[in-house]
């Protein structure tokens, strides 16, 4: 994660803790502050020496907890340090009071919140964004996904073996893909970056590369004339070269949430009633924040393991 954090919102922040009556932002940010590792985090007060650091510990436990073991970035202007540097892969900003560049770092991918409305929005978050859908009554559409409209978005990872098969029962792409990205992409305003990683292109697991290149360039440009009004970058990814990790599971990642389906996400029109279900959270969930890191760790990881195959191996579309 990647932390922008202003010293008035620091001190406003411990100045209104009480570990007795913790409101669920309060819990929320404070175990950020305390158990989220890997943090790079960016502070707005300039920090001459180790004595400067050693104050501003013993005046703010939780700049204590931030600062063990990575102490600050010491930025004295924070727009032009993220517009100028971040990759807004997991940005989160809190400031003491919402600034006017906050809708262009949300465009951007970042997650802007202020001591003024981070209580609301991570509250909203968790009401639209951490859901549980129980797979044995009958499902009802992907629009169980708009809640994620919540939470900046700049790429999303679907990783399903089984996603671009496109047959006609049950795994027609025009009802279960097509929709689902349909959820994340609207009203974007500027691209997402998309990224399909299966492995079955075809009802035919027994395809050779060749037919197999060639079912994932169909399906890869059925994704991209359906989406053709959205902003967004796809690249369909051939998970059979992967050794290292078992591409098993059926799951959606982006930069503030996952989404996990036993039985995957060819549900519709109609899904036989089963034992499986459907998982959303956030980041705001630590087990999930955890997740999430080291899911996306090892794409990262695959994904340069894919640049150093022979140029005639089937690795990606673009």
């Amino acid at each position: 994660m990647e932390l922008y954090i202003e010293k008035e919102f620091l001190d406003n922040f411990y100045g209104s803790f009480d570990e007795e009556r913790l409101t669920t932002g309060q819990q929320v940010i404070s175990t950020i502050f305390k158990d989220y590792e890997e943090i790079e985090w960016v502070y707005d007060t300039k920090i001459d020496s180790a004595i400067d650091l050693q104050e501003l510990k013993n005046e703010n436990p939780f700049f204590a907890f931030l600062s063990n073991p990575n102490p600050p970035f010491d930025i004295e202007n924070f727009e032009e340090h993220l517009f100028s540097n971040s990759k807004f892969l997991q940005t989160l900003i809190l400031t003491n009071s919402k600034k006017d560049w906050f809708k262009k770092a949300e465009a951007k991918g970042a997650l802007c919140m202020s001591f003024e409305d981070y209580e609301n929005r991570i509250s909203t978050v968790i009401a639209n964004c951490h859901i549980r859908i129980d797979l044995s009554k009958r499902f009802l559409g992907w629009n169980v996904f708009n809640g994620t409209s919540h939470l900046p978005i700049n790429f999303i990872s679907v990783s399903d073996n089984y996603v671009l098969i496109n047959t006609k029962k049950y795994q027609e792409m025009d009802k279960n893909i097509i929709q689902i990205l349909k959820c994340f992409l609207n009203e974007r305003e500027e691209k997402v970056d998309i990224k399909v990683i299966s492995k079955v292109f075809n009802k035919d697991e027994s395809e050779n590369e060749d037919e197999k290149k060639m079912n994932a360039t169909n399906r890869h440009g059925k994704l991209h004339s359906s989406l053709a009004n959205y902003k967004k970058n796809i690249q369909t990814i051939n998970s059979n070269h992967c050794k290292d990790y078992d591409f098993h599971d059926r799951v959606i990642s982006s930069n503030f949430f996952m989404i996990d389906s036993g039985k995957g996400f060819n549900l519709m029109p109609s899904s036989t009633p089963s034992n499986s279900q459907i998982i959303v959270e956030s980041i705001f969930n630590k087990y999930t924040y955890r997740r999430l890191k080291n899911h996306l760790k090892m794409q990262e990881k695959y994904l340069k393991y894919l640049k150093g195959l022979p140029p005639d191996s089937f690795t990606s579309i673009s």
